[in-house]
């Protein structure tokens, strides 16, 4: 075997020497904790959000794979982990009122529970961004958003929101300005109604329940949408609670009889949470015992009546009710639909004519 000289041992040497080190440096890097770097970046996430929010439509078709991109969308916002979330809007074409306020409701749910920094690819939509600066959106979304609103499909709509625990009928002063600008009345009769309807509501929304172990938000935990335009008014109120289906129970703890009785009387309707609504409207009382709070959803439902015309419409998990009545009919009617996703929470609405004679003529 031949001899290696002195300069090539030093060489092969050195050689062996390098590789020890570089293994050991691959060693300690494996074996070194993940840096807050690689930590931030892990929770940086990305949404697109959908061309359209909507939830429910009759005509299905098309528009049922916009109601599935939106509660994908919903869905993915519901369960991010980011610290740091990036919103990519500029797809943005249309926001029907009830979904923008879903949408709404969850942001604000996001940064209180989750402490989620926000930011947002603003909409290429004029009309998109005038909607999302009037209704405060633009904040929640850090969104600086010049100008001011002049749309008059936009301009009319009020803002309001508030605690879980209770509903201050203070938060509510812009309803009551408005109706009160087109009536000429102080106190309009359904601004109590609507008033007694979402205490009930958000008094059941949020009781702890086996079913539900999502962390609930605190404050804001109810928001509004409203405005008057052409002489009608128009209300939409969320909550993220457990919904009608789950709280009905609760309110008829000690009467599980009745409760029995009143999903059997709507056995043949579509969907349990459709079933819970329509019970909700035949029980029509609120579990406080305190007359002053009303009669829950009946009373929700009664505002239409006290008008002799209107919409009341009420949304719960998966269940869609629409009660109609028009100055021709002695009674309205009702219709149920099954949602074709939840949308974990309750949502009501009314859409009523300030200007009814069966109104003005109580006040005569």
């Amino acid at each position: 075997m031949k001899k290696l000289s002195s300069a090539r041992r030093k060489f092969q040497l050195k050689k062996s020497r390098d590789a020890i080190r570089l293994r050991q440096k691959l060693n300690d890097l494996r074996k070194r904790p993940r840096t807050s770097a690689n930590k931030s970046k892990r929770e940086r996430g990305t949404l697109v959000a959908p061309s359209h929010f909507v939830i429910y439509s009759k005509s299905g078709g098309a528009i049922s794979r916009d109601i599935d991109e939106f509660f994908r969308f919903i869905k993915s916002l519901r369960e991010t982990t980011a610290s740091d979330l990036l919103i990519d809007m500029s797809g943005v074409k249309r926001m029907v009122v009830d979904a923008a306020l879903l949408f709404k409701a969850e942001l604000s749910r996001l940064i209180e529970v989750g402490k989620t920094r926000i930011k947002t690819t603003p909409p290429s939509r004029d009309r998109t961004l005038q909607v999302l600066k009037q209704t405060g959106m633009d904040r929640l979304l850090n969104l600086n958003i010049e100008g001011t609103p002049s749309r008059e499909d936009v301009v009319h709509w009020r803002i309001a929101e508030g605690p879980s625990s209770t509903v201050d009928s203070s938060a509510l002063n812009l309803i009551m300005t408005d109706i009160e600008e087109v009536t000429g009345l102080e106190s309009h009769p359904v601004y109590q109604g609507i008033i007694e309807s979402m205490a009930n509501c958000v008094e059941h929304a949020y009781k702890p329940h086996k079913e539900v172990s999502r962390v609930m938000p605190t404050n804001p935990g109810w928001w509004v949408f409203q405005q008057v335009r052409e002489g009608t008014l128009h209300v939409v109120v969320c909550d993220l609670g457990i919904g009608i289906r789950r709280s009905l129970p609760l309110t008829l703890t000690g009467e599980e009889t009745m409760y029995k009785k009143l999903m059997h009387l709507y056995r043949r309707t579509k969907g349990d949470d459709n079933r819970a609504l329509l019970a909700a409207m035949e029980y029509g009382r609120s579990s406080t015992g305190q007359k002053q709070r009303g009669k829950g959803m009946r009373n929700a439902h009664k505002v239409v009546d006290d008008l002799g015309e209107g919409t009341f419409f009420a949304l719960s998990n998966a269940g869609c009710y629409t009660y109609h009545r028009n100055r021709r009919q002695d009674t309205g009617r009702h219709t149920t639909v099954k949602l074709r996703h939840s949308i974990q929470g309750t949502i009501l609405g009314w859409r009523l004519p300030l200007n009814s004679s069966k109104s003005e003529d109580s006040h005569d």
